[in-house]
């Protein structure tokens, strides 16, 4: 990326070397060089409405920053590594609430299908009551100039984190929080978790439902401090603490266990957009006509606004087992049920369990007539994933 700039490459680590190393220093000298480049020589690599003098001159940087980015992003379907697969299979199905993340890269949203991604200091106008977000609070790639890299941009995320922290409260509040990949020492988690801390915090310092994800390549063989600890402005902070040299056990013990992991996140999103509004805006404002009988249903009855909404409790084998052989074969990406066939009888193998010979998490048998042969195979949702696994020879376990 350097190459295109005056002097190229040298000049990044003239300026490596001359800063001490500060990047946000050095991110901001770079803008400079790539502002006098844009308008001279390489006029033809940016978009016209950069020109302006309505737009910041850190945009032309900006811009091959995320170019560069976005061109290095691995797809998810080209990953060849097994281990790495696995890892990210066992990442997904976790189904957060939200992710919180200062990356510029979409990865994430490669990981978590349906999740919205949501930018910058657009979170301060966002309901953060929904599901299935990833707050990039950063900004992303797909927006260049929405993205935190100068001494200018760190000194304006300083003065509105606080009200990204506020907004944050919630997550921090009602959901246990799971920091990976991120040291106690990166300015960004201390700042928000300082914010955090003050509100939430105990007495001797400890902020209750998070905890850090301590990577150890080496053998844990003692058990280690399972706190972290972290001062800012004089004060002590303490989170929970989770060493590790293998992230797997980790995201399968968070694995969401939730019949809305086989829901795609934008229509809950949707369904609570929705709600919100009526409730605090159509309702009071008399928008729509109330029916109070069915409010007060909906108040009395646990039941009765699931079936409002066209949600049914799952409490026979055609809803939590709705997939005839042929369809699950179809989810999984195979030609036909004979192919499935083949991938059950490897279970079999590997395990010596036959899925088919009980009532269980993948299959079940239902009864369609008076005959004791009248009856038919249904597969579960976890089926699907289950057999995407053995069919792309990936590590597997039952969980009957």
């Amino acid at each position: 990326m350097f190459d295109k700039l005056p002097a190229g490459a040298d000049a990044y680590e003239y300026w490596r070397q001359k800063l001490n190393d500060d990047m946000v220093e050095i991110g901001s000298v770079l803008s400079d060089m790539a502002f006098e480049w844009a308008w001279k020589e390489g006029k033809n690599h940016f978009p016209p409405e950069y020109f302006s003098s309505k737009v910041n001159k850190d945009a032309f940087l900006k811009h091959m920053v995320c170019e560069y980015i976005a061109s290095v992003t691995p797809a998810i379907q080209s990953i060849a590594d097994s281990n790495l697969k696995r890892e990210l299979s066992a990442f997904a199905e976790i189904k957060p609430h939200a992710i919180i993340t200062t990356n510029y890269d979409k990865f994430l949203e490669q990981v978590f299908e349906g999740y919205e991604p949501v930018i910058g200091q657009t979170i301060l106008r966002y309901n953060t009551n929904s599901f299935g977000e990833i707050f990039h609070i950063h900004g992303d790639v797909s927006k260049p100039t929405s993205i935190v890299l100068t001494r200018a941009d760190y000194e304006e995320w300083s003065e509105k984190k606080k009200y990204v922290s506020a907004k944050l409260l919630t997550y921090f509040a009602e959901h246990p929080v799971f920091i990976m990949g991120y040291g106690l020492g990166d300015p960004n988690v201390k700042s928000i978790l300082k914010d955090i801390g003050e509100l939430v915090a105990s007495e001797d310092g400890l902020i209750p439902n998070v905890y850090q994800i301590i990577w150890r390549p080496d053998k844990i063989e003692k058990h280690p401090p399972d706190q972290a600890t972290f001062a800012v402005d004089g004060k002590e902070y303490r989170i929970r603490a989770i060493h590790t040299n293998d992230f797997n056990w980790i995201f399968e013990a968070l694995k969401s266990q939730s019949a809305l992991k086989s829901i795609n996140p934008k229509l809950v999103r949707a369904l609570a957009a929705r709600t919100m509004k009526l409730v605090r805006h159509d309702i009071p404002s008399g928008a729509v006509e109330v029916n109070y009988e069915t409010l007060e249903k909906v108040a009395d009855e646990k039941d009765f606004l699931p079936t409002l909404l066209g949600i049914t409790t799952v409490n026979n084998a055609n809803l939590s087992h709705p997939l005839t052989i042929t369809q699950l074969a179809e989810r999984v990406g195979l030609p036909n049920w004979h192919a499935l066939n083949k991938l059950i009888n490897r279970v079999k193998e590997d395990k010596g369990i036959d899925l088919r010979s009980s009532d269980n998490r993948y299959h079940c048998r239902i009864k369609t007539g008076n005959k004791a042969s009248s009856m038919t195979r249904k597969w579960s949702h976890d089926a699907v994933s289950l057999f995407k696994k053995v069919s792309s020879s990936e590590e597997y376990e039952l969980a009957l």
